[in-house]
């Protein structure tokens, strides 16, 4: 039984029954299993708004005992399989904690996404593309990003495969995008009355604050108030390559790492303005001090004081800016000169394009 917290926003705790893969030898086969990429992410968002679609999300329950298991494991039955209990049992689905789960997982719902329409987008194969077609023609591109069993939907009419995968998969949180990731993710409007996607990690720096304030009263320690004076993550004067304070000890080694593991994804979902001391405190991650983790204290501290006049929100514009044709256009003798040595050039397309939509 393995004992977990989620890092999704409101760190909730799981418990689930694994199988023992450690114990297992690795398999022949590839265990590699990718996860769509936050540039990917927000570059749906920005094309969701450039093309007036909606987005819905869902979560795919006990996704891995979808698939099938790919290693030939097997088992003695315990006394909770009450008559069988001694006898050896091969393992068919691919169980929690086997090395091959993932990758299991992963092709079982691409051979269903494939026999929906769907392909894969080449530069990141975890964006899969159909083409869609608005009820006035339009056509674009309808996307499923897959970040293990999280999936994001953008159509026009999401419902529509929401409901095909329905048929095969028990769905979980399906609706209008509202979490993502441990991000908040609602639509803003503009001063100047455009409405586009946006992306935020309130929810999820507010657990997280929660989360220090519980360790440090459980430790007997002041609380995150007497940390800095909020003006900035830490002081400016503040130096973490030559701290020279005492070295942590092990229990706090690994702390350290987890709550820079948490900022790090907090600068990810926005947070932006914590990016240069969070990337200076993370160069010690191996042999942190205990200036280090009172810097980390100190960020959070911040991050609580400005919650509300900084949220730390990223707004995908859709918005084109103009770029004057000087700046790109070169004068026709430069293009003459260039024209002497490469004769030939030409631009190269990627093979494989798809046609460009929306």
């Amino acid at each position: 039984m393995i004992f977990d917290i989620k890092m999704d926003g409101s760190f909730t705790r799981k418990a689930r029954l694994v199988a023992g893969g450690h114990t297992t030898e690795t398999p022949a086969s590839l265990t590699y299993s990718s996860v769509v990429t936050r540039d990917s992410v927000r570059i749906a968002f920005l094309l969701a708004a450039l093309n007036g679609l909606d987005v819905f999300a869902a979560d795919i329950g006990n996704a891995y005992l979808n698939a099938p298991c790919h290693e030939k494991i097997w088992t003695v039955a315990g006394s909770e399989f009450g008559s069988e209990q001694g006898s050896v049992m091969l393992i068919v689905r691919a169980l929690y904690g086997l090395k091959s789960s993932g990758a299991a997982w992963a092709a079982t719902f691409a051979q269903s996404l494939r026999d929906l329409g769907y392909k894969q987008c080449q530069a990141d194969p975890n964006v899969w593309l159909k083409v869609g077609v608005k009820p006035c023609g339009f056509k674009y591109y309808q996307l499923i990003l897959v970040y293990v069993d999280d999936i994001l939907h953008i159509s026009h009419d999401p419902s529509i495969v929401i409901d095909a995968l329905k048929n095969l998969y028990e769905l979980k949180d399906v609706g209008p995008t509202k979490k993502y990731l441990g991000a908040n993710v609602e639509e803003v409007q503009s001063e100047d009355g455009r409405v586009f996607w946006s992306m935020s990690c309130i929810d999820y720096c507010k657990s997280a604050i929660q989360n220090v304030e519980q360790m440090l009263k459980s430790d007997g320690a002041s609380p995150l108030k007497v940390y800095g004076d909020c003006k900035r993550p830490y002081p400016s004067t503040y130096r973490p390559e030559i701290d020279v304070s005492e070295e942590l000890d092990d229990e706090n080694i690994e702390r350290f790492q987890e709550l820079i593991g948490v900022l790090r994804w907090a600068v990810e979902l926005g947070r932006i303005d914590i990016m240069t001391e969070v990337s200076c405190l993370s160069q010690h991650l191996c042999s942190p001090r205990v200036g280090h983790l009172d810097a980390v204290y100190s960020i959070f501290r911040y991050l609580q004081k400005n919650m509300s006049k900084n949220p730390g929100r990223l707004g995908f514009d859709p918005i084109r800016v103009p770029v004057p044709e000087n700046i790109v256009d070169a004068p026709a003798e430069h293009l003459r000169h260039w024209e002497e040595f490469y004769p030939d050039a030409e631009d190269v397309l990627p093979p494989g394009m798809p046609e460009p939509l929306g």
